[in-house]
C-alpha cells in the first residue's frame, strides 16, 4: 500500500468535495494529532486550527505550473 494519496483525491479536494476531504484529513490524522501537542497533551483547539489550515492549503493547491515556477 502506498503512504501518498492518489493524485485524483487531491483533486477531488481541491474541487470541495467532502469525501475527499475527510480523505484528506483522515491520512494525515496521525501528523495533525502528533503536532497537535502542547506539553505532551494533545490541545483539541490547536488540532481544530491545523486542520483548518490544512483544509484552507487544499483550496489554494495549484496543478497549472511545475514546482518552482511562479
Amino acid at each position: 500500500m502506498s503512504k501518498l494519496l492518489p493524485y485524483e483525491t487531491i483533486v477531488k479536494a481541491h474541487e470541495g468535495d467532502p469525501d475527499a476531504i475527510d480523505t484528506v484529513l483522515s491520512h494525515y490524522a496521525g501528523y495533525i494529532r502528533y503536532f497537535s501537542k502542547v506539553h505532551g497533551q494533545v490541545n483539541a483547539e490547536v488540532e481544530e486550527y491545523v486542520k483548518q489550515q490544512l483544509i484552507a492549503a487544499l483550496f489554494k493547491f495549484r496543478f497549472d505550473y511545475p514546482p518552482g515556477k511562479p
